[in-house]
């Protein structure tokens, strides 16, 4: 009975023994896991803080992206209208004929002409098409015309200016008012070959090979009441979409610090030494500083083509030159030289 006893109790210590071994196995494999979440849980905390450093890289590209906006900042508040900013605008064209403005020496144009009124107030530019023939817009044979200057870089009487009455005048026929094409022809005395040469008119039926032209006129960027000198200065060629008829002229990839602007009208749009538009209008407003670095785009006139109007302009020449006492040079070439006097060349007022 005592043995029995015994074996008994010791069956209860084997199975106690074997519970606790289960149980600190338990434990162990439990510990495992947990060390092994832990480590993953470890390795889930790295990726959710890299995700969590996103934003400050987008804000980092954001500072960066602020910086070059503001290093550009001069570009673009210097060519807001320009849609080609960039410098290689200003240097693909080693001939071009584009420059700042210049006033003309005396003979450099001898084809200009300086309109006039019976105040001897300047009023607007025009060009030497033949003997007694003057090329100007339509515009300005509405305003009170009443001679012409040849022979001059201001628009003002001087020793070396030529007068001469105008006789008569005509528009284009589908001009009216401020509509249609803005070109007109001023009649006046004849004068000798000595005072002027005529500009020839150009051949192109079209512009789309031109790439830039020089625009002249008188007081181009003058002030109010200051005397009109003779200017000129080239601009870039671009056609105007919504008139096929009319181009303009922009002034880009220039440096200057000339007050820029074209306060002027009736004057010749020249290329290659010919005539191939009439300047209808300009631009007022004056631009202090242009710089080639920021690309600056500016318009400064808008011209009628001369292939518009050229065959009935041809026919108004041919009439009067029938009873041509003398041919004039075509410029680039100067007037003849002779030796008469100013009483000789043209009509005292």
């Amino acid at each position: 009975m005592k043995y029995g006893f015994t074996s008994y109790r010791l069956l209860i210590l084997l199975a106690f023994l074997f519970g606790y071994i289960c149980l600190c196995a338990s434990e162990n494999v439990k510990k495992s896991i947990d060390d092994l979440q832990d480590e993953s849980n470890e390795g889930n905390d790295d990726t959710k803080e890299s995700l969590d450093i996103m934003p400050e890289n987008e804000n980092t590209e954001q500072i960066n992206s602020n910086s070059n906006n503001s290093n550009n900042y001069n570009s673009n508040e210097n060519d807001s209208n320009n849609k080609n900013n960039n410098s290689t605008t200003c240097t693909r064209r080693a001939n071009s004929q584009m420059h700042e403005i210049l006033t003309a020496n005396h003979k450099q144009f001898p084809f200009m002409a300086a309109i006039m009124s019976h105040q001897n107030d300047y009023l607007c530019a025009g060009s030497v098409v033949s003997n007694g023939v003057i090329l100007t817009s339509a515009e300005c044979l509405q305003k009170p015309v009443n001679y012409v200057l040849l022979n001059t870089t201001k628009a003002k009487k001087e020793d070396t200016a030529v007068m001469l009455y105008i006789k008569n005048r005509e528009k284009f026929p589908s001009f009216a008012g401020s509509r249609g094409k803005d070109i007109g022809i001023i009649f006046t005395e004849k004068h000798n070959n000595s005072v002027a040469s005529k500009i020839k008119l150009s051949n192109m039926t079209s512009l789309k090979g031109l790439t830039d032209f020089e625009g002249l006129g008188y007081g181009l960027n003058t002030e109010v009441n200051q005397i009109k000198e003779l200017q000129y200065i080239g601009v870039e060629y671009r056609p105007f979409e919504d008139y096929p008829d009319l181009l303009e002229g922009y002034f880009d990839c220039v440096d200057t610090k000339i007050p820029t602007c074209f306060k002027d009208f009736g004057g010749p749009a020249i290329f290659d030494n010919e005539l191939i538009g009439v300047i209808s209008s300009g631009q007022n407003q004056c631009t202090s500083e242009m710089s080639s670095k920021y690309a600056v785009s500016k318009k400064l006139v808008r011209v009628v083509p001369t292939y518009s109007f050229k065959a009935w302009l041809e026919e108004k020449i041919a009439k009067v030159e029938e009873k041509q006492p003398a041919a004039l040079a075509t410029y680039p070439s100067q007037p003849a030289v002779n030796n008469v006097t100013k009483n000789t060349m043209c009509h005292i007022l």
